[in-house]
């Protein structure tokens, strides 16, 4: 595990009340030889499913993923505790957040509505002001799942746009934030039904984007400096409800989670980020896979409905590397 942080911290956001028994944000840390040591309480609050770090690691940001939606800061204590620094609201059902790269901006997905919240954030981490809203619009075929956007990931990329999946209207959505505003350069409409979800940005740029509704994984590259997205590739996954994608350390290998066949598959990457080759699934150490996170030469995954956290020895195929932990409800797992 030689490029795993010394300190192994980790975050995990749960989901609680009539959704799961976890009762907040949980810290814990990797255990070399091991999994995880047993998540401690850091932050008791309501449906935390998602979470962020500021660049400086000493602010992270939750969702509250509820019908009225909202979105916590807490500065991070040099004990791991975790101290409410101001609390906003924002449209329902928020399920994701980004920081910008120089830390000035947070951007957070509301699935509900399909609207993104970009929210200023002052010298330390806080939030200043209010968010400014942008509101999807679009539908797709599948009954029950595409009858309105449902916004569900943002993505920093270094030219300074931001990308959205749109699972919704079957779109990835361009932006450049301007005058604390996000200002739309670019849609990229997706073949019906495959329902975008989770994106990760190759060192050369490619995008790597997984399907919810369809069983597929694309790669897409860009040109106008991520504004304008081509698909060069099409890859069937595991059947299944698709949920994240994270690289490996320098982009080598691309790892993808899909509920219901409850894999973590794993891809190389080759023709210099345009294409994937897959080496194959492995279980994901519990029922109904969510995010992923890859620290060094680990990945950790959080199984929702098993109520654990795996974690696996890079090879670069995943090698368990102990009996996945039992934790609350995990939904999200972030190292830092």
């Amino acid at each position: 595990m030689s490029g795993q942080r010394p300190d192994g911290r980790l975050w995990l956001g749960t989901y609680t009340g009539d959704q799961g028994d976890g009762r907040g944000v949980y810290r814990t840390r990797g255990v070399p030889g091991g999994t995880i040591e047993p998540p401690a309480l850091a932050a008791e609050a309501p449906k935390p499913s998602y979470l962020a770090l500021h660049p400086g690691g000493r602010v992270l940001y939750t969702v509250e993923e509820l019908a009225d939606g909202r979105i916590t800061a807490y500065r991070v204590e040099d004990g791991g505790g975790l101290t409410g620094l101001g609390t906003r609201a924002v449209p329902a059902e928020p399920c994701h957040l980004s920081v910008s790269p120089d830390g000035a901006h947070l951007l957070v997905a509301c699935y509900g509505p399909g609207v993104l919240g970009l929210q200023r954030l002052d010298a330390d981490g806080g939030f200043d002001g209010e968010p400014a809203l942008w509101q999807g619009a679009g539908t797709g075929p599948v009954a029950g799942r595409q009858e309105g956007p449902h916004a569900h990931q943002t993505l920093w990329t270094p030219g300074g746009i931001v990308l959205s999946t749109d699972l919704g209207a079957d779109r990835i959505h361009a932006f450049r934030v301007r005058g604390g505003a996000l200002v739309p350069v670019g849609e990229n409409p997706l073949p019906a039904g495959y329902g975008p979800r989770h994106l990760a940005l190759h060192p050369s740029g490619h995008v790597f984007a997984m399907m919810e509704l369809a069983p597929r994984l694309l790669v897409l590259r860009p040109r106008d400096s991520h504004a304008e997205l081509d698909i060069v590739g099409e890859y069937v996954r595991a059947e299944g409800s698709g949920a994240a994608v994270a690289l490996g350390a320098g982009g080598a290998h691309l790892y993808a989670s899909t509920r219901g066949a409850d894999v973590v598959g794993t891809y190389r990457v080759t023709s210099g980020g345009a294409a994937l080759e897959h080496l194959g699934d492995v279980p994901s150490g519990g029922a109904g896979p969510r995010d992923l996170e890859v620290d060094g030469d680990r990945l950790y995954v959080a199984n929702e409905q098993g109520g654990t956290v795996a974690a696996f020895d890079l090879d670069p195929l995943p090698v368990p590397a102990g009996p996945p932990a039992p934790a609350p409800t995990p939904v999200c797992v972030l190292a830092g």
